[in-house]
This record gives C-alpha cells, sequence and structure tokens, in this order.
C-alpha cells in the first residue's frame, strides 16, 4: 500500500507541474478549494469504510487533495519572495 501512495503521489506531482488539471479546479478561490478538500476527504472516509478499505481510499484522497492545495497555494503566493 505504501508503494501505491508513492506512485499516487509522483503521479500527481507530474499532473501539477504538466498543467493537466481543469481550467475550473484551477481557477478556484484558496478558500472554497480548502472547504472542497475536506468535503471530499470526510466523503472518502465514509466511502472506505464501506467498502472495507479505509486506508488505501482516503490516504488516496488526501494525497490529491494535498498536492492540488500545495500547488494552488504555491501559485497564488509566489512572486511574494520569502
Amino acid at each position: 500500500m505504501i508503494v501505491w501512495l508513492i506512485f499516487v503521489f509522483i503521479g500527481m506531482q507530474v499532473i501539477l507541474e504538466k498543467e493537466w488539471l481543469p481550467d475550473k479546479l484551477v481557477k478556484q478561490r484558496l478558500r472554497i478549494l480548502c472547504l472542497e478538500a475536506i468535503l471530499v476527504i470526510a466523503v472518502s472516509a465514509v466511502v472506505g469504510v464501506l467498502l472495507s478499505q479505509p486506508v488505501l481510499i482516503v490516504g488516496t484522497v488526501t494525497i490529491f487533495s494535498s498536492s492540488i492545495l500545495a500547488w494552488n497555494y504555491r501559485n497564488k503566493y509566489e512572486g511574494f519572495g520569502v
């Protein structure tokens, strides 16, 4: 399972860097994206329990959500020079 999560993380980074995300997802505000990520993770927890695979499903969805949030945050504040 760890190998699966590593492959998901690497695949998600490739998707983000090649900018293969839909425009609707790219143009969303950070606050809305955070709320959607929380909702999707909560729904995946319920679905994971129902399918008897909570760690795999929640882990995969969390990696997707957190990667998109980090990418959006990085793009939003890239020009501020830290």
